[in-house]
């Protein structure tokens, strides 16, 4: 009786996130893509019958609010062991730590900050927001993995650009780069020099000579699989075309915990540099 209500509660705070004309809903007037699933406090189901279905009206894409994406395959990087932009001094989610955690105080209405989230919409159940926090109070694991789910074996080390997204315009100022990887990296190789950002100078171009060095440092915010957050060390990036480089090629390349090189470039063979480039543009 119980899983029978909150599910109930589930599909109406999700129903109040779409457009009244039942556009974007399947057949049995849930929205297209959710999952008919009960809600569990684990990952996946948060994702499936909260954050897609409800959040990414607002939090998905470029425009994505304080940078904040919520689609899948971001939103687990872009949460877990993420400062929050409105209160630096607390984490979007803090694992064992709900109480702590900057996202369930937007849920709960209890932030210093800013408005209760879902913005303009009914706020979630108490019975969903109880789950949200059961999954961070268990630690905040994650049971997916980047393009797909965490039991299938990957025979190559991927990376994957999580925000800003390759070849992406994003509104600025940025604080930090955020790149995930398919399984555990080996953070020990972080000591060295394998990852640069360069500015452009403002021409957009990486060969003119007019290029400048960022001074970054790169941190782990979560593993299995590792997630990368690498944060500029003197100011948020301003309005400019920017290229980061993660070394994947000899003496020193970024590898997993078995040696084994990140396939940078996408050949399908260890090996290679990954490259990601972006834009940022200065908003009014």
């Amino acid at each position: 009786m119980r899983k029978a209500k909150l599910l109930a509660l589930c599909t109406t705070c999700a129903l109040a996130a779409c457009a009244g004309d039942g556009s974007g809903l399947d057949e049995n007037g849930r929205p297209e893509g959710e999952s008919s699933g009960t809600l569990q406090p684990d990952f996946q189901s948060i994702q499936d019958n909260v954050f897609t279905p409800v959040c990414t009206g607002c939090h998905a894409g470029a425009a994505a609010p304080l940078g904040l994406r919520l689609e899948e395959g971001a939103s687990y990087a872009l949460l877990v062991n993420a400062p929050s932009v409105e209160a630096p001094s607390l984490q979007r989610v803090q694992p064992s730590n709900p109480d702590a955690s900057y996202l369930i105080q937007k849920l709960a209405g209890t932030a210093a900050v800013g408005a209760r989230m879902p913005l303009n919409q009914p706020a979630l159940p108490a019975e969903t927001i109880a789950v949200i926090r059961q999954w961070i109070a268990d630690g905040a694991a994650n049971n997916t993995a980047v393009g797909g789910s965490a039991k299938v074996r990957f025979e190559l080390v991927e990376l994957t650009a999580v925000s800003p997204e390759s070849d992406e315009v994003v509104p600025g100022p940025v604080r930090d780069v955020v790149v995930a990887s398919n399984v555990e990296l080996d953070a020990s190789l972080l000591q060295s020099s394998l990852i640069a950002l360069r500015a452009s100078g403002g021409d957009g171009n990486f060969d003119s000579g007019n290029e400048r060095v960022v001074p970054v440092d790169a941190t782990v915010r979560s593993d299995q699989p590792t997630v990368l957050a690498i944060t500029p060390r003197l100011a948020p990036l301003s309005a400019d075309s920017y290229e980061l480089h993660i070394s994947g090629t000899d003496p020193v390349a970024m590898a997993d915990l078995q040696a084994r090189p990140i396939d940078g470039d996408g050949d399908g063979a260890p090996g290679g540099d990954f490259v990601l480039r972006f834009t940022v543009e200065m908003t009014q």
